[in-house]
């Protein structure tokens, strides 16, 4: 399926140069039967270097420590594991520790998904998911709304994502309303008419549909 928009277009778009900073993200619990640690929407591809530090008055999960590098291994959108080296195994995590952060790059590919997704959900069906070329009205809009939920990931937002959203949803409200319902990515309409290729009378002379 395709994404409405990449990371290049959140800049495109008017996300300033340096507004993505790369702050610690505090994990949501870690699991140490699966030896998985729990972020939401990390965003992590396989070997993504990581480190971690623990707040203050926390730990981090034994045995990892605090500014060593680490490499991801991705479990679910929610949830990775770590290796000591590149597509190397997952590190057998002997505690949980507590309020353990997470230092990693920003998940701008996962963003760009979430948002073309939330797109297909604001649109009339007749019109999704879109093709390549992408409307540019759509590309914009999944590109803002990408921004918004790193900004808000970041702890840099200026806006509430809820807002964000909302404006979005009103924005493709109005455009749809103006896309034709036989567009690019419309299903191809039924053909309804009637066939009049039969001769009005029958050769008797009376009315094909009864009568004089």
């Amino acid at each position: 399926m395709v994404d409405y928009c990449a990371p290049a277009d959140l800049y495109a778009h008017g996300l300033p140069r340096g507004a993505l900073a790369n702050p610690a993200r505090l994990a949501a619990s870690v699991d140490v039967d699966s030896n998985a640690i729990a972020l939401d929407l990390h965003g992590f591809a396989a070997d993504d270097p990581i480190t971690f530090r623990a707040e203050a008055g926390g730990s981090l999960p034994a045995p990892l420590e605090a500014g060593v590098t680490y490499y991801a291994i991705p479990v679910t959108d929610g949830a990775f594991s770590v290796a000591a080296a590149a597509s190397g195994a997952a590190i057998d995590l002997t505690t949980a520790g507590e309020r353990v952060l997470v230092i990693g790059r920003l998940p701008l590919a996962a963003a760009c998904a979430w948002a073309s997704r939330l797109i297909d959900d604001m649109c009339p069906a007749h019109l999704v998911p879109f093709t390549e070329p992408v409307p540019e009205i759509v590309r914009m809009t999944a590109a803002e709304l990408a921004a918004g939920k790193v900004l808000a990931i970041s702890g840099n937002a200026s806006e509430s994502l809820s807002a964000i959203v909302d404006a979005a949803a009103k924005r493709l409200e109005r455009w749809a309303k103006g896309v034709p319902i036989s567009g690019a990515n419309a299903t191809a309409p039924v053909q309804l008419a009637a066939s009049a290729s039969l001769p009005y009378r029958d050769p008797r002379g009376w009315n094909r549909f009864g009568g004089l």
